[in-house]
C-alpha cells in the first residue's frame, strides 16, 4: 500500500526524509531545525556508503553532503507537471548555491534533493531522467557564453561554484516508497502511513488520520461544533463587558437583492436556499445557468452575516434529527428555524454538508503555496474543530463525491493585493471546476464588494446577485431586532428606540442612513445613548466612536480621568492604527491585517513622545495606561486570536484610516487623498475622509473636494485617467454617501461631473450606476432636472454614450419599482436629445494620429520602444487577437512616467471609434493598476520614519 506522502505537509516529511537517511547512512547526517539553514536541510561529512539493491555497498561518496527537502503539498494529474514543478525548486537552489553572495558556503561536494513527487522511469524522457537533464543544461548555460545567463565574469563565478558539485542524486516518492518499505521501522513510527497489516499488528498504536469509513461521524462532528462556535455576532456596544454576543438567528434579515435581467424582487436567503434545492450532482441536475453564485454588497450590508447564517441553516438541517446533541445544539437549531420562520422558509429540504471559509485568512496562511488547494485548506479546517482525528484532502474529496455540501466562501474584497487575489481566484475556479468533473453535488457561494470587482469570475459557473439596500420597513424591523437582542429585557429603551428610528425614516435628511444594517445598527447605538443623529454616513460612524467615549469617560471607573486627560492621544491612537492595518490589507503578505501587541505599544510610544511625553521612564505608566484603556475599555480595537489585535468592523477601521489622511495640512491631505483615490481598496476610506471636510462648515474645504473629484483624471496617464476616469464614479459615490446634501453649490457640480460616467462604454456596473443617479433624482426637483440634463448631453457627444446612455434609461422603471423612488422619476426613461441638436456622425478613424502621436514623441529610445510595444498590443486586440489584449505590454508603459503620458495621448485619438478596445482595457488591464499597494504613499512625512510600526 503506497504512503500517503502529501498529508505530512513539509515539516512532516522533512522529519521522514531525516529518519530515513538515518536509517540510510547511520547516525552521522545531521538533521537541520526550522530556521534559516543555509539551503542545509540534512548534511553529512566525511565517507557516505550507498548501498545496491542487495543490500550490500556499491558506491562510496567522501566529502561534504548536503541533502535538500522539497515537498509539494498537492499533487497534479499529470506526472509533467509534478516534474515541472521539481526542475523549478531545484534550479532555483542551484542559483542560490551558485551566487556567490549568497552566503551558502562551503559549496557542497555532492547534492542529494528529497522529494515527495513521484517521476516516471523511462529512460531519457520520464521525469528522472529529465530532471538531472535540466541541472546539467543549468550549469552548462553559466558555461555559454551564447546564453543570456548574465554579465561574463559574473556566470564564469557562478559556473565554477557549482562546478565543485561532483554528482547529484535525486529520491523521489517511488524510492521513498522503497524506503519505507525496507525500513518498517521508519514507517511505523508515521501513523498515517500504517497499511492494514500493521493494523492488526499494532492496533493498539493505531493513531492519526480518520479513516473514511469514519468520515461522516467525524464531519457531522464537525458541524456540530462549528453550529455552537458560529452561531453569535459580537458587534455590540463596546466596552459593555459583554462577551457573549448576540445570537445570530435572533438578529439576522432576509436582505433584497437585484438581479441583472429579472425585474422581480428578490431576497439572500430565498435565492441561496431555493438555488440549493434545485441543484443536484452535475449529471442528474435539470437546473439551466450557472451552478454558484457571487454575492456582492456595499460596506456594512451585512455579507459576513448572511454567510454566517446560511451555513447555520444547513447545519441545522443536517443535524436537526440527529443523535449527541446537547441542549446548546438544540437551542441554536429551533433559533435557526425560527429566523427561516419569518422569511417564510423552512429548514432546507435538501441537506447539505455546509464549510464556511474566509478567504482574507486563507490567503493569509496559504496565498504564496502553489501546490495549496481549496479541498487542502478544508480538511486542514475541518481537521481543527474535530477530536475524531485528522481529515485529509483525498477524504473530503472522498465525502464531497458522496454527500451534498454548501461551500461559502467569505470576503473576497479583503483580499487585495493583486497577485494573491488572483491566486484565490484560481483555486476557486480550479475547485468549482474540477468538482464538476468528479460530479459533486457542491454549491458554492462567495462574497464581496461590489467596488473593484471587475474579474467576472467564471461566468459559466458564477452568478453575480448585488445586495441592495434596505427599505425604511426593513431597516426598522432589523433595528428593532438587534435592539431586543442588545437589551433584551429593557422594554422601555427599546420602544424610544425604535421610536427613534420610525422618526429618522420619515426625515429626508436621515433616511439615507437606514441603509445598510451595520449604519442601522450604530443609529440604534447612538439613539440608545441619547445621542445626536447626523444626516451622513461619516458623522453617523464618528458619533459611534464619540458615543463608546462619552459612555466610557462618564462612568465612574479608573480609567475615567485618562480618558477625559488624553482622549486626544487615544484617538489618535485609533486613526494611526486603523491607518497602518488599513494599508497592511493591501499588501501580498497581510491580507489578514493585525497589530501585534508590542506594535501597538510602539504606537503608543511614538504618539506620546510626539507630544512631548517620556514614553520610555517616567511616563511609561502612562502609556501602558492608554493602551489598556483602547483595548480594554473602548474595545474598537480587539483582539484577533492568535495574529494580534485589530478592528472586527472593517468600515470603523477605513473611518480611522480616512481621519489619519486628512490630519495635517489641507495641501498633504488633498495630496493623499489624490493618490489613493483610483483604489478599490482605499475607495470607502476616500468617501469616509470627503465626509469628514464636508461635516465641518469649511467651504473652502467642501470646494477642494470637489475640485479634486473635477481634476483627479488630469496628469494621471499612468492609470489612463483620461481615457478610463475614476473622478465620475467619486463623484456619484460622495453624492449617494450624503455628504454633500446639505451643500447644494458643491452638490451640484459633483452631480455634473458624476453624469460623465455615461460618456464611457457600457460597463458592467450600469445597474449600480442607475440606482445611484435615480437616488440622487429622487432628493429633489433641481437634482431630478439636472440628472435629466445629463442624460441629454451624453445622447448628443458619442455614438457610445448614447449607447450607454439608453441602456441605463432601459433600467429605470425596473430601479424605480425596486427602490420606491417617486413616480415621476420614471420620465428620466425617455429623455431625448435636445431638440435641434446634430445628428451623431461616425468618429474619423484616429489610428494613423495615433501611430504619428508615438513616431514623433520626444523621448529616448528605451521609452519609446516600450511604448510601441504597447501600441502593437492595442493594434492586434483591435484586429481581432484570439487571446485579448496583451496586459504585460500595457503595464510595462503605464510604469514608465513618460511613456504612459504618451500612450495615452496617442490613445486618445482612437478612443471615440474604439470602445471595445477602452472597455478592455477599463475591466481587464487598469483593474492591476487601481489595486497596487499605495499605503506606503499615504503617510505622514517623518524624518525618523517612526510613524511605520512595519
Amino acid at each position: 500500500m503506497a504512503a500517503d506522502l502529501e498529508q505530512l505537509g513539509p515539516i512532516g516529511f522533512q522529519d521522514l526524509a531525516g529518519a530515513l537517511c538515518v536509517a540510510s547512512f547511520g547516525p552521522g547526517i545531521q538533521v537541520m531545525g526550522s530556521g534559516r539553514d543555509g539551503g542545509r536541510d540534512l548534511y553529512h561529512r566525511g565517507p557516505l556508503v550507498w548501498k545496491g539493491d542487495d543490500g550490500q555497498p556499491n558506491e562510496v561518496w567522501d566529502g561534504y553532503t548536503v541533502f535538500q527537502v522539497k515537498h509539494k503539498k498537492g499533487l497534479e494529474a499529470r506526472p509533467a507537471d509534478n516534474a515541472r514543478w521539481l526542475q523549478g525548486q531545484i534550479r532555483s537552489e542551484l542559483k542560490k548555491w551558485a551566487d556567490p553572495a549568497s552566503g551558502r558556503d562551503p559549496v557542497p561536494d555532492y547534492l542529494v534533493f528529497i522529494t515527495n513527487v513521484p517521476l516516471t522511469p523511462t529512460p531519457g524522457s520520464g521525469g528522472h531522467d529529465q530532471t538531472i537533464k535540466d541541472i546539467g543544461n543549468y550549469i552548462d548555460s553559466l558555461n555559454d557564453d551564447s546564453r543570456d545567463v548574465g554579465s561574463g565574469d559574473d556566470r564564469q563565478a557562478r559556473y565554477r561554484r557549482l562546478s565543485r558539485i561532483r554528482e547529484f542524486r535525486i529520491w523521489d516518492a517511488n524510492q521513498i516508497q522503497t524506503l519505507l518499505d525496507v525500513n518498517a521501522g521508519v514507517r511505523l513510527a508515521f501513523p498515517g502511513f500504517f497499511t492494514a497489516a500493521d493494523a492488526f499488528a499494532h492496533m493498539s498504536e493505531l493513531a492519526g488520520y480518520l479513516p473514511k469509513n469514519q468520515l461522516e461521524p467525524g464531519l457531522r462532528a464537525h458541524a456540530r461544533t462549528t453550529l455552537m462556535g458560529e452561531s453569535s455576532v459580537y458587534f455590540d456596544e463596546a466596552g459593555s463587558g459583554d462577551v457573549t454576543g448576540m445570537p445570530l438567528h435572533d438578529v439576522v434579515i432576509d436582505l433584497p437583492i437585484t438581479l441583472p435581467d429579472d425585474p422581480a424582487s428578490n431576497s439572500v436567503i430565498k435565492y441561496v436556499l431555493d438555488r440549493g434545492e434545485r441543484m443536484l450532482r452535475p449529471t442528474l441536475t435539470t437546473f439551466k445557468g450557472p451552478r454558484h453564485l457571487v454575492i456582492a454588497g456595499a460596506p456594512g450590508n451585512g455579507k459576513t452575516t448572511i454567510s454566517k447564517f446560511l451555513a447555520q441553516a444547513y447545519r441545522a438541517a443536517s443535524l436537526a434529527n440527529g443523535d449527541n446533541l446537547s441542549a446548546d445544539h438544540r437551542q441554536v437549531i429551533a433559533g435557526t428555524e425560527a429566523a427561516l420562520g419569518r422569511f417564510q422558509r423552512a429548514l432546507p429540504r435538501h441537506p447539505r454538508w455546509a464549510m464556511r471559509i474566509d478567504l482574507a485568512q486563507y490567503a493569509e496562511d496559504h496565498g504564496f503555496s502553489d501546490g495549496f488547494t481549496l479541498i487542502g485548506y478544508i480538511a486542514e479546517k475541518v481537521s481543527s474543530r474535530s477530536d475524531l482525528g485528522s481529515i485529509r484532502g483525498s477524504s473530503v474529496l472522498w465525502w464531497l463525491q458522496r454527500w451534498p455540501s454548501f461551500l461559502i466562501l467569505d470576503g473576497l474584497d479583503e483580499v487585495t493585493e493583486p497577485k494573491v487575489r488572483k491566486w484565490v481566484i484560481e483555486r476557486v475556479v480550479e475547485f468549482v471546476t474540477d468538482a464538476e468533473g468528479d460530479d459533486c453535488d457542491v454549491f458554492v457561494v462567495m462574497t464581496t464588494r461590489p467596488m473593484g470587482y471587475v474579474e467576472n469570475i467564471a461566468p459559466t459557473q458564477f452568478e453575480r446577485v448585488d445586495l441592495d439596500y434596505l427599505s425604511a420597513g426593513e431597516a426598522i424591523r432589523y433595528g428593532e431586532l438587534a435592539t431586543r437582542a442588545r437589551l433584551r429585557a429593557d422594554h422601555d429603551r427599546i420602544d424610544r428606540i425604535v421610536r427613534q428610528l420610525e422618526i429618522a425614516a420619515h426625515d429626508d435628511s436621515l433616511r439615507l442612513l437606514l441603509r445598510t444594517p451595520l449604519q442601522v445598527l450604530i443609529m440604534t447605538i447612538i439613539v440608545g445613548n441619547a445621542g445626536h443623529l447626523a444626516p451622513d454616513r461619516y458623522s453617523l460612524f464618528w458619533g459611534y466612536y464619540d458615543t463608546v467615549f462619552r459612555r466610557e469617560r462618564e462612568k465612574t471607573t479608573s480609567v475615567r480621568s485618562i480618558l477625559q486627560t488624553y482622549g486626544q492621544h487615544i484617538q489618535r491612537l485609533h486613526e494611526r492604527v486603523g491607518f497602518e492595518l488599513q494599508t497592511r490589507s493591501e499588501a501580498a503578505d497581510r491580507s489578514f491585517a493585525a497589530l501585534t501587541r508590542q506594535e501597538l505599544h510602539g504606537i503608543t510610544w511614538q504618539i506620546l513622545h510626539d507630544a512631548g511625553f517620556k514614553p520610555s521612564d517616567a511616563d511609561a505608566e502612562l502609556l501602558d495606561k492608554i493602551l489598556t484603556t483602547a483595548t480594554h475599555r473602548l474595545v474598537l480595537i480587539v483582539p484577533r486570536g492568535d495574529e494580534g489585535y485589530g478592528f472586527d468592523v472593517r468600515s470603523l477601521q477605513e473611518l480611522m484610516a480616512a481621519r489619519y489622511l486628512t490630519t495635517g495640512t489641507d495641501d498633504a491631505a488633498l495630496a493623499r487623498l489624490r493618490v489613493s483615490a483610483a483604489s478599490p481598496h482605499w475607495r470607502n476610506t476616500v468617501i469616509f475622509a470627503a465626509g469628514h471636510w464636508f461635516s465641518e462648515p469649511q467651504d473652502h474645504r467642501h470646494q477642494a473636494i470637489v475640485e479634486l473629484v473635477e481634476t483627479v483624471d488630469d496628469d494621471a496617464g499612468q492609470r489612463l485617467g483620461n481615457i478610463v476616469p475614476v473622478g465620475p464614479r467619486l463623484a456619484l459615490d460622495l453624492i449617494d454617501d450624503g455628504m454633500a446634501r446639505a451643500w447644494p453649490r458643491p452638490r451640484d457640480r459633483l452631480v455634473r461631473h458624476a453624469l460623465q460616467v455615461l460618456h464611457e462604454p457600457r460597463p458592467q456596473d450600469l445597474t449600480a450606476i442607475a440606482r445611484s443617479l435615480i437616488r440622487i433624482a429622487d432628493t429633489g426637483d433641481a437634482q431630478q432636472r439636472a440628472v435629466e440634463d445629463g442624460l441629454r448631453d451624453a445622447q448628443a457627444i458619442s455614438l457610445t454614450a448614447r449607447d450607454t446612455t439608453q441602456a441605463l434609461q432601459d433600467l429605470v422603471p425596473k430601479v424605480v419599482k425596486e427602490i420606491g423612488a417617486r413616480a415621476r422619476i420614471n420620465g428620466l426613461a425617455i429623455v431625448r436629445s435636445r431638440a435641434g441638436a446634430d445628428p451623431l456622425a461616425p468618429p474619423l478613424d484616429g489610428w494613423g494620429d495615433f501611430d504619428a502621436e508615438i513616431e514623433t514623441a520626444p523621448v529616448a529610445d528605451p521609452v519609446l520602444a516600450i511604448v510601441r510595444t504597447a501600441a502593437s498590443a492595442v493594434r492586434s486586440f483591435k484586429d481581432g487577437a484570439a487571446q485579448g489584449i496583451d496586459v504585460s505590454s500595457v503595464l510595462a508603459v503605464l510604469a514608465d512616467t513618460d511613456g504612459s503620458a504618451i500612450f495615452e495621448t496617442a490613445l486618445q485619438h482612437v478612443v471615440p471609434h474604439e470602445s471595445t478596445l477602452v472597455a478592455e482595457l477599463r475591466d481587464n488591464v487598469l483593474p492591476a493598476v487601481h489595486r497596487a499597494a499605495i499605503g506606503g504613499q499615504l503617510r505622514h512625512p517623518r524624518s525618523d520614519g517612526a510613524d511605520s510600526c512595519s
